[in-house]
């Protein structure tokens, strides 16, 4: 009995070993070298003007993906850009990459800003090999918040959000690490919500689960709102990201067979004391 006790109690803890929570990695941006109060999404473009560029930043092991076109002497961009920019007073495009939280969370100082035109491909996230999303943290910046509270200067967008607007931010799993393949599953964050008597406008960071995104090795960012004109949405689409939380993708023949043990030891326990 001594044997059979030691034998549950093995497996008991095996299973419970490969259901527990794998370790975490969180990729913060701080090895992202930064000048004060600079923002990088990988420019100057090199191609002639017009010709949209792909371009990839990373932070520790994952990618993010950008385009720049150029429209001499200007350029342009949309994707991702990393930035320490804490200006929470400027309503203007040149101020797109500051966080409305005026830094990045946790008070670090650097932290991504993911932005959407609907004529480029959209934000795409990279993940290494064998990790899954777990949370993200996430804010306004300070152009899209300040343009729903108080209008838009620049006339782009309908003005300020009334009774029934919204804008979300959706982030879509996929299998494939280019944004292709299969899906794995879809999470949708409010940063902005004016329905059924709210008057939500995320100011602070806020933890935002993945976990519905599943063994995802990629990540595309997408926007959804109320305030829509001819060429899409017309509020400034910008999220600011910050401690992207993976774990490791979980191993499930291995805590299949420990938990087919568990059973069985539980089986033969009862029927030895019958």
């Amino acid at each position: 009995m001594q044997a059979h006790g030691l034998r549950l109690a093995v497996l008991a803890l095996l299973a419970a070993t490969a259901f527990a929570p794998a370790a975490a990695a969180i990729i913060d941006f701080e090895d992202v070298t930064l000048g004060p109060n600079s923002a990088t999404y990988g420019g100057p473009g090199t191609e002639a003007d017009y010709v949209a560029q792909a371009v990839t930043l990373t932070s520790g092991s994952v990618s993010f993906r950008t385009t720049i076109t150029r429209y001499s002497p200007a350029e342009y961009w949309s994707g991702f850009a990393f930035s320490n920019k804490g200006d929470t007073s400027t309503n203007s495009w040149t101020n797109d990459t500051s966080s409305f939280t005026g830094g990045g969370a946790g008070g670090t100082g650097t932290f991504a800003v993911a932005y959407w035109q609907s004529y480029d491909p959209p934000p795409l996230i990279g993940l290494p090999a064998g990790m899954q999303p777990v949370s993200v943290k996430l804010v306004n910046t300070t152009y899209t918040a300040l343009t729903i509270r108080d209008g838009d200067p620049n006339n782009f967008s309908s003005g300020k959000y009334e009774a029934g607007d919204y804008l979300s931010v959706m982030f879509t799993g996929n299998s494939a690490l280019d944004g292709t393949g299969t899906t794995t599953g879809t999470a949708t964050f409010f940063l902005a919500d004016f329905r059924g008597g709210s008057t939500l406008i995320v100011d602070q960071w806020t933890d935002f689960s993945l976990a519905a995104l599943g063994a995802a090795r990629s990540i595309v960012i997408d926007f959804a709102s109320s305030d829509v004109g001819p060429w899409g949405i017309n509020t400034p689409t910008y999220v600011a990201l910050d401690n992207l939380t993976l774990a490791a993708v979980p191993e499930p023949g291995t805590a299949a067979l420990l938990a087919c043990g568990v059973v069985a030891g539980l089986a033969t326990r009862r029927a030895r004391r019958r």
